[in-house]
């Protein structure tokens, strides 16, 4: 039996299907972006200012230290941005799965509802026949 909801239900897995992938997407990114914030702040626990040596040197390593402060900066607003999407994606995760179970759930009623109908015209055709085959007992 074909239902009516059929092509809404159909829609609604494929909205389904691309907001799972989308949420998948913004676990994937919001691990890469921890994982790059914790390489950022590895790398700044081996740079180290020189104790001996020209002041270009101290310079430099300065520049370094800042130079990986600002990636570690980066780092944090990247990882602040891909929290943000993920609650984004699990939020139209669950609208799409409450649409899609909404339209399933009516899917579902209309084919119980057709049931009880086929099974009351049955049931009337077999009383039909019953009776038929009671008459002609009678005769």
């Amino acid at each position: 039996m074909k239902s009516k909801y059929a092509p809404l239900v159909k829609l609604k897995k494929k909205d389904l299907d691309r907001a799972e992938q989308n949420l998948i997407a913004a676990n994937n990114a919001l691990a890469n972006a921890s994982g790059a914030l914790d390489r950022a702040y590895k790398t700044l626990s081996t740079l180290s200012l020189p104790i001996k040596g020209s002041v270009s040197e101290l310079t430099q390593s300065q520049m370094m230290i800042h130079a990986q402060h600002q990636t570690i900066e980066q780092c944090r607003e990247w990882l602040t941005f891909a929290e943000d999407q993920q609650l984004q994606m699990q939020q139209a995760f669950k609208a799409a799965m409450i649409d899609y179970e909404k339209f399933k759930y009516l899917e579902l009623q209309e084919a119980q509802a057709y049931m009880v109908k086929i099974k009351k015209e049955e049931a009337k055709m077999l009383d039909e026949i019953g009776v038929m085959t009671y008459k002609r007992e009678s005769i």
